[in-house]
């Protein structure tokens, strides 16, 4: 064999000569440096890099050169050629310089954190209680002579809106709200209630007197009624006692028969 009878520094030169390939074109072929080539031809191993490195160099100059890099680097080792031989593997160490890819457990932990920092500032938002603002009726009880009416207000943090529980009532973009209901004669409560799906519930109760006689008062006098039918004088007694009530103010002139 080659390795056998002659030194690498004067088998590697031949082989050069041989392939007819000049130092800068191997260089570039095989990525080493030309002054390690340069190292290598003149046999000066102390000037190269550790054990993995050369080994390394060896093989990749075998398969251009045409010769079995990895016997020589054992020639190389049993001659003592080699003086920082680093262990039976010689697994040339990882490139420095290459880029590289974070470990799967890196992206999880940054999501983590987006995550958390997103919950901080949102908080309050996905996990808060709503707050409900009812504009209109202004009064609470509050007394009406229509068989109808149209609550208004607005709501914040909230993913839903319902009145009594199963009227959903729909929001605006800004939050506003209204609903329009019919009543019945007499007392009429209703339940307003606002839902955040990972928050609380907030809940308004609106007293609403639908008054079917006299004319709507428009104030909050909860069950209160007005009456038309009678009036009184100054000193208490019935304006028209002696018969009825015909609406006609009497004459400051003498009747004549």
């Amino acid at each position: 064999m080659e390795t056998e009878t002659s030194s690498f520094e004067q088998f590697f030169s031949e082989r050069i000569k041989e392939r007819g390939v000049s130092l800068k074109k191997l260089a570039d072929v095989t990525g080493i440096a030309p002054m390690h080539i340069e190292s290598l031809l003149r046999g000066d191993f102390e000037a190269l890099p550790s054990a993995p490195y050369l080994r390394g160099y060896l093989l990749r100059l075998g398969d251009e050169l045409g010769f079995d890099g990895e016997e020589w680097w054992k020639r190389l080792r049993r001659d003592g050629a080699v003086k920082n031989y680093s262990g039976p593997g010689d697994i040339l160490p990882r490139n420095r310089f290459i880029k590289q890819t974070p470990p799967k457990y890196i992206w999880a932990i940054v999501v983590v954190v987006i995550l958390a920092i997103y919950f901080a500032f949102q908080a309050h938002r996905i996990l808060g209680t709503p707050v409900i603002t009812v504009t209109f009726p202004t009064g609470n009880p509050y007394t009406t002579a229509s068989n109808t009416i149209t609550f208004s207000g607005t709501v914040t943090n909230a993913d839903t809106l319902y009145l009594n529980d199963t009227q959903e009532i729909p929001v605006a973009p800004d939050g506003s709200w209204q609903e329009t209901v019919l009543l019945g004669a007499g007392p009429n409560p209703f339940k307003i209630s606002a839902k955040k799906f990972l928050g609380g519930t907030a809940v308004i109760t609106e007293n609403v007197f639908y008054e079917t006689t006299g004319s709507a008062s428009g104030t909050p006098a909860f069950g209160s009624t007005t009456s038309l039918s009678a009036s009184s004088t100054a000193s208490g007694t019935p304006a028209n006692a002696g018969g009825p009530q015909t609406g006609i103010a009497p004459s400051s002139s003498p009747v004549h028969p």
